[in-house]
């Protein structure tokens, strides 16, 4: 009997310290781009879960949505937007990505990268496409969260120049948030 209260005592134990772990370590967004670390941590980063219903040229599906506050100050804020089918949550595997919204006959699930980088009092644009060169893969989802890894080739929208942000070494981590009602 003391050998069965001493095993399931170091079960709890086990499942608690794992627990506080996800707890602790929190939701973080982290990534290279073009040579230089960037990294937020909880504090800094919201996440919201809103079910878009059909339209005339869009599916119908959940946007989990993980982006940069914006009270925090920083010349680059990512935002990655998780389109799944509606009324589900993200899963692991790899997604293709593609533009803000996902048209009838497009890929779901999907994922949609923006950028919005600060030049003075200016702002640059960035966004990922149907044919945006990368990889966006959902590595773990468990207990609320999700996590994934990412590098995407992000081209500048609304200019002619062409220019292109190389974001590598992108890791993910935040909570899967209820519904939005509207």
């Amino acid at each position: 009997m003391k050998h069965f209260l001493k095993a399931v005592c170091t079960l709890i134990a086990a499942a608690l310290f794992t627990t506080a772990s996800a707890q602790s370590t929190g939701a973080y967004l982290k990534y290279d781009l073009n040579g230089k670390t960037i990294s937020h941590k909880n504090a800094e980063l919201n996440a919201y879960n809103k079910f878009e219903p059909e339209t005339e040229d869009e599916k119908a599906g959940n946007d989990h949505v993980l982006y940069v506050s914006y009270e925090v100050k920083v010349p680059y804020k990512l935002d990655i937007i998780i389109h799944t089918p509606p009324h589900a949550a993200p899963a692991v595997g790899k997604l293709p990505y593609v533009q803000t919204v996902v048209p009838k006959d497009g890929p779901c699930p999907s994922v949609h990268f923006s950028m919005t980088k600060t030049v003075g009092e200016e702002f640059e644009f960035y966004g990922s496409e149907d044919a945006t060169v990368g990889n966006f893969e959902i590595t773990k989802v468990a207990a609320g969260w999700v996590e994934g890894k990412f590098d995407i080739e992000l081209p500048r929208q609304y200019a002619t120049n062409g220019e292109v942000l190389h974001i590598t070494n992108g890791t993910f981590r935040f909570k899967i948030d209820k519904e939005m009602k509207d």
